[in-house]
């Protein structure tokens, strides 16, 4: 049934999202989450040890470059929205970026014989090149492309389950085998580019896999292709429709903290390396917080069905994170056996928020749409995707800024006393200060029960309009 000019329509069975569907688009996030994997896993270590920057100059650049990483976030969706393609309104991004991704990979990582001065800014300059630019361009559109896909709520919570399950399993990959590849291809700077290089590669196919094992069914893009009439949404009009929506800035702030906690992560290789004294370790500290968040979010498809996205991430999320945190707080330092069930129990928490929030965050277009008449897709998802650079930025940002005010020195092989202070605040309190926010954030959302009856105002809404157009 055609839902008029919101670009909502009834998806008949025989449209409804495969099996291979779901995979296609869970391959996406894998490819996406290689880089993402590294920045939040690698790229502080990356600059301090291997750039030789120093852990403050770093923080600062990781900020600066979030604060334009937000920018561009919010311009994409503009441009999502104003720029109209037959192959799609998110499809085409992930074919026509797919090559300069591979290139800004490597030039991320890439150290050049400039001085000290010159690696800070190239630093800064292929940072904002690669996460700015070409990673925005890339990752907003694909997140988009879940909402466009389906109006199923059910559905859509099986997109989010397969994007967070198969980008788990990309920052598993990643976290846990990248020093062996950087070894395997000459170690050092060179072994970290060449690391890179082959990485973004591969990404290419996988991202043309995605593009073309994908269909976008409704939306506005959608709409624009069966009546020839294109519409554009204005930036003051976007940011009105965001400011009416209060569901978006909550799942805005719960990405916020999402994204924090993952970027925490990083601070795994400084407790393994420095405090319990085994830099070895910290394959095994990443395999357990991330090979949780491979498995869970299948494990809770039918949780999830049965109890709602909201709880799942609340009640699931929140709850194992922070038994999880406060066994690594008590027993860290004197149990590897606790400390790994510790970082299993904390990655099935994180695990359990990631494979409901992009759900979330795509229910809350309709709830967009009945507040102001408008549905913008482009314009809620890259807003909401902002929380996750500006979570990554802090975090990192964080980071540098603890340490170097520690007196953390990436050049030493043993740290002051001050310095193991420091990581041990990053490693125990900072993450137990984001579950306490996702706490409060997520007890605010009641989307999953509202939803089927905004459906129902909605698609009486088109109704009438169909029959005024009539």
């Amino acid at each position: 049934m055609n839902m008029g000019n919101f670009g909502i329509q009834n998806v008949p069975k025989s449209k409804t999202i495969g099996l291979m569907e779901y995979f296609s688009y869970g391959i996406g996030d894998f490819s996406f989450c290689f880089i993402y994997g590294a920045i939040g896993s690698y790229i502080v270590f990356f600059y301090t040890d291997v750039a030789c920057i120093s852990a403050a100059t770093v923080g600062t650049i990781l900020l600066l470059s979030k604060i334009f990483d937000g920018i561009s976030d919010m311009l994409m969706g503009y441009v999502i929205e104003n720029v109209h393609s037959p192959l799609g309104k998110a499809r085409p991004w992930l074919l026509w970026m797919a090559i300069p991704y591979c290139a800004g990979s490597a030039l991320l990582f890439t150290v050049p014989d400039l001085g000290e001065t010159g690696r800070v800014i190239y630093a800064f300059i292929s940072y904002n090149l690669m996460a700015t630019t070409i990673f925005t361009s890339m990752n907003v559109p694909y997140g988009v492309l879940s909402s466009v896909m389906t109006n199923s709520q059910n559905e859509r919570s099986i997109l989010s389950i397969c994007r967070a399950s198969f980008g788990a399993l990309g920052v598993f990959l990643i976290s846990s085998y990248a020093p062996d590849l950087v070894e395997f291809f000459g170690g050092g700077a060179q072994g970290w580019q060449r690391t890179f290089l082959m990485i973004g590669l591969v990404s290419i196919g996988l991202f043309w896999f995605t593009f073309y094992g994908c269909k976008e069914r409704v939306g506005s893009g959608v709409m624009e292709q069966r009546t020839g009439k294109k519409s554009s949404i204005t930036l003051k009009q976007g940011f009105q429709i965001l400011c009416a929506n209060k569901y978006w800035f909550i799942m805005l702030m719960v990405n916020i903290f999402y994204t924090a906690m993952t970027s925490l992560y990083g601070m795994n290789l400084y407790f393994a390396k420095y405090v319990i004294q085994s830099e070895g370790r910290n394959r095994s500290m990443m395999m357990c917080s991330t090979f949780a968040a491979i498995i869970v979010p299948l494990l809770i498809i039918p949780v999830v069905k049965r109890i709602g996205k909201r709880n799942v991430a609340l009640y699931g999320g929140v709850g194992m994170g922070l038994l999880g945190q406060v066994i690594l707080m008590l027993t860290a330092e004197t149990s590897l056996t606790a400390m790994y069930l510790g970082l299993i129990l904390r990655g099935m928490g994180v695990a359990c928020v990631s494979a409901t929030k992009f759900g979330m965050i795509a229910d809350s277009i309709e709830y967009g749409e009945y507040r102001t008449g408008t549905r913008a897709e482009g314009f809620v998802y890259s807003a909401a995707s902002l929380g996750v650079r500006v979570g990554s930025a802090l975090a990192s940002a964080f980071i540098g800024w603890v340490l170097g005010a520690y007196g953390y020195d990436g050049s030493l092989a043993v740290q002051s006393e001050s310095a193991m202070r420091g990581i041990r605040i990053m490693f125990y309190y900072a993450p137990m200060v984001v579950f306490l926010a996702l706490l409060g954030l997520l007890a605010f959302y009641k989307l999953d029960r509202e939803y089927d009856g905004i459906m129902n105002i909605l698609n009486e809404r088109h109704r009438r309009q169909e029959m005024e157009r009539a």
